[in-house]
């Protein structure tokens, strides 16, 4: 059941990923991966998008097997992942328009 809800966020985060908007849009990217696809940074989602799935998928293992503090720290893992996943958009983000030294060099 897991595996299914994964696939059907993973999916719907590509479908939302594809738009662009002028503002930075906090509901878009409170789901996984969508900021980094609406910036642009694709394999930056497909990394993030995996260890957050990866994470879920050892969470959710060793909650069925009854290891209290491996789940736990899979728990931190996912939880880590997700923030650093909506601050690194929102930073990719802003500084998307910030000026490169290469350029003003050469003009």
């Amino acid at each position: 059941m897991y595996k299914y809800l994964l696939i059907v966020i993973f999916v719907f985060s590509l479908c939302l990923g594809e738009t662009k908007a002028k503002q930075f849009n906090w509901t878009y990217n409170l789901i996984p991966t969508v900021g980094q696809l609406n910036n642009g940074k694709y394999l930056k989602a497909v990394v993030l998008g995996s260890s957050q799935v990866y994470s879920f998928s050892k969470f959710s293992h060793y909650n069925d097997s009854k290891q209290i503090p491996k789940r736990n720290t899979y728990a931190w893992w996912l939880l880590g992942l997700y923030f650093y996943g909506i601050i690194d958009a929102y930073v990719d983000y802003s500084l998307k328009n910030f000026p490169n030294q290469k350029e003003e060099v050469y003009k």
